[in-house]
């Protein structure tokens, strides 16, 4: 055909994909200039590692209000407080738990349930001093307590 496109030998379309995802998946380190798959840290810069500290093995010592975490009374609570307010955060009114299979779940959507009174502070986990916050308003929340406290 004049004007139209002309085939070159040993290039499909097939051929052409490959290179426009190939040069889509890599991306240039500001670092150190060279590639690496998109979403991937670069060999230059590889994640730190934390090690362990002295504080880790005394930390339930330092602060046994945590060991109250694990327990039914409190996983019992902490359901019946999210489904008091159905998922959504006190503050902003956010939906930030998922109710599925009978329970309520806040992993991967930014639920955070709060002590109305902090554990260290002598609150307790009964349900009336627990509530659903997103992780902002949570956060508001505790660092004004922080501050009060300093």
């Amino acid at each position: 055909m004049p004007g139209g496109p002309q085939h070159q030998p040993g290039r499909g379309r097939q051929g052409q994909g490959r290179e426009r995802e190939a040069r889509a998946v890599s991306v240039y380190c500001p670092h150190c200039g060279r590639t690496h798959p998109e979403g991937q840290r670069c060999p230059c810069r590889p994640r730190p590692k934390r090690r362990p500290t002295e504080g880790d093995a005394t930390r339930a010592e330092r602060e046994p209000w945590r060991t109250e975490y694990s327990s039914s009374a409190y996983r019992k609570a902490r359901q019946r407080a999210i489904g008091r307010q159905l998922g959504r955060c006190a503050d902003c009114g956010r939906v930030c738990a998922e109710y599925r299979d009978g329970r309520w779940y806040t992993a991967g959507m930014g639920g955070e349930v709060d002590h109305g009174r902090a554990l260290c502070e002598g609150g307790g986990s009964e349900v009336e001093n627990l509530t659903l916050r997103c992780k902002s308003c949570h956060k508001k929340r505790d660092d004004a307590r922080r501050a009060a406290n300093r």
